[in-house]
């Protein structure tokens, strides 16, 4: 039976939707699926299942073992959270940037309304009492608040900004808290719930948050991430040993979180997991059972580790390709996993640490280069040992923002800041001195140099590649068009000759200039990076040295050796280059 989905228009704000099912068996079509996200329900008999790729969601039958029924109800479904009544499924859609409210007291999700959001939805989160939801926006750097005590008629209530890109999001101190974790840094803010404001934020040494819940008393967070050491040479032995990404638990005490005061978050507290020969690269979703036991999807290296509470030592089983959600059962004796590159679950007995069969979400056709190309890019198994992937440091393509002593430029003894992969396709040559020219000899110096991946086969490069290449440039401010402050930053950006180094459309070039800076080594000369997004990074140069755009244009006079732009003309450049 062909999935359908009738949308009637309702409201300028909202679509209320009603969904057709595609029961489970032979009757589900071959497709990519990419589970993202899950939810045990009707007394832990039924896991809900959203998948990212086919925008469907899967009903699971977990006793059996088998899958009951597939919905369509949006495009790309990145988070799905249910109502602390068990009433309503919430889900965010973040291709078509929509919150999508379904009914759940019926066997099959029943979509109701859905959402227009001023950004595209990374995750979402119900307030303590059900009548909020907190969805975060990583390219807008904000949080949606979306008032839903009206089921059918969902409204954003406020936009909260925030200095970073935020991804994860946990409720705290009994919910008059939400911590909001950042995509690709250390970053962590705190909003009071009642009065919807930041109300401190924090960083920690690390970046790819990916797995944050708060502990069974409620008295720590625990935060699943990485830490790179930027001085730390990628050659083979630092590689071996851990030295130059660890994989780590940390553990911060919550009432840090609930200060107005901004104390420093402290550097103790984690917890590595991996070790000589067995490297844990790319720590994902994290949950904590009832009894205290830590469960960390290894999304890397196709395993989960549980850390019992009370211990020190984590217990690791293999899973299915890219484990990236888990869900507990209400007795925390069993967890079921996500694999999102083998599109199937994977239950977990926890009392032993053992695996059951794999549950297929249902057939697939035959990948394309682009996707296998996308399941290598998430896979540590191609670094020494299994530490840490492309994704590490190019997080989801785009860049954990530190910098990193990785040869890139053929040397070590100069750190050089991770440039992101958005957009790459068109902006060779690569490398910061634009030394290499073709897009799989950067690739294939990358996993020899950085990662010290051992026999890498020609096919491997050459559907890495194709992924990279596929990936789309940052998306640019929807509201650049109709601000005249930017149509005078572009006039500026021409006249002053930023464009020289920067030409549209990718705004880079493919020579390298002498832009009064020099690294560790001497070398002055660099080759621009693509000026598309610029407002998501927070460090700029080669290393790092200017802390904002204003700080690169102002303290730094970057591209105004000669007095080119006036300082009246400044705020207009800097709305400019933000809007790309």
């Amino acid at each position: 039976m062909k999935r359908t989905l009738l949308s009637i228009l309702v409201c300028g704000s909202f679509w209320c939707s009603c969904s057709f099912p595609s029961f489970g068996g032979d009757n589900l079509v071959p497709r990519i699926r990419h589970p993202s996200a899950l939810v045990l329900t009707n007394n832990d008999t039924r896991l809900l299942v959203a998948n990212s790729a086919g925008g469907s969601i899967s009903v699971v039958d977990v006793e059996q073992g088998t899958v009951v029924a597939e919905v369509d109800v949006g495009q790309r479904l990145a988070d799905l959270v249910l109502s602390p009544d068990g009433q309503m499924l919430v889900s965010v859609d973040d291709e078509a940037r929509e919150l999508i409210v379904m009914r759940h007291a019926a066997e099959i999700p029943e979509v109701t309304a859905r959402l227009r959001l001023p950004g595209a939805p990374h995750s979402v989160r119900f307030s303590a009492d059900g009548r909020l939801c907190f969805v975060a926006m990583k390219w807008e750097r904000a949080l949606a608040v979306v008032d839903v005590t009206a089921p059918a008629s969902p409204t954003v209530i406020k936009t909260v900004r925030l200095s970073f890109s935020p991804l994860l999001q946990c409720l705290v101190a009994d919910g008059t808290r939400l911590v909001v974790a950042d995509a690709f840094g250390g970053v962590l803010a705190t909003i009071d719930v009642k009065t919807l404001e930041v109300i401190a934020t924090r960083e920690i040494v690390g970046h790819n948050m990916r797995g944050v819940a708060l502990s069974h008393d409620g008295r720590n967070i625990l935060v699943a991430h990485q830490v790179l050491n930027s001085h730390t040479e990628t050659v083979q032995r630092n590689v071996f040993w851990g030295a130059v990404i660890t994989n780590v638990v940390r553990t911060i005490p919550v009432e840090l979180f609930t200060s107005q005061v901004g104390e420093p978050l402290p550097v103790t507290g984690t917890q590595t997991i991996g070790g000589l020969g067995a490297g844990a690269g790319d720590p994902a979703a994290l949950v904590v059972t009832p009894s205290g036991d830590t469960v960390v999807a290894l999304a890397g290296v196709q395993e989960i580790a549980v850390r019992r509470a009370g211990q020190f030592g984590w217990l690791r089983e293999r899973v299915g390709r890219r484990p990236t959600a888990i869900a507990i059962s209400s007795d925390g004796t069993r967890a079921f996993v996500a694999n999102t590159f083998s599109d199937s679950i994977t239950p977990l007995n926890l009392s032993e640490v053992s695996t059951e069969s794999a549950i297929k979400l249902g057939p697939r056709p035959g990948i394309s280069p682009v996707e296998r190309g996308r399941q290598l890019f998430y896979d540590a198994r191609l670094s020494y040992d299994g530490w840490y992937s492309c994704h590490s440091c190019h997080t989801d393509g785009h860049s954990n923002g530190l910098t990193s002593d990785n040869f890139g430029d053929g040397l070590a003894g100069a750190p050089k800041r991770v440039l992101s992969l958005l957009g790459t396709a068109d902006t060779g040559p690569w490398a910061w001195d634009g030394h290499v020219g073709n897009l799989d000899d950067q690739v294939r110096s990358s996993l020899a140099a950085t990662m010290r991946s051992r026999n890498v086969a020609a096919e491997q490069i050459t559907a890495i590649t194709a992924f990279v290449r596929s990936l789309p440039p940052p998306p640019p401010q929807e509201t650049a068009a109709a601000d005249p402050l930017v149509a005078r930053g572009l006039q500026v950006f021409s006249q002053s000759g930023c464009a020289h180094c920067h030409p549209a459309p990718a705004y880079t070039s493919a020579a390298s200039y002498q832009v009064g800076l020099t690294d560790e080594l001497g070398r002055d000369r660099f080759n621009p990076p693509s000026l598309r997004g610029v407002r998501l990074r927070d460090n700029l140069f080669h290393d790092n040295r200017a802390a904002s755009l204003d700080e690169a244009l102002g303290s730094f006079a970057h591209g105004q050796e000669e007095g080119a732009v006036s300082p009246g003309d400044l705020p207009a450049l800097l709305a400019f280059l933000r809007s790309l």
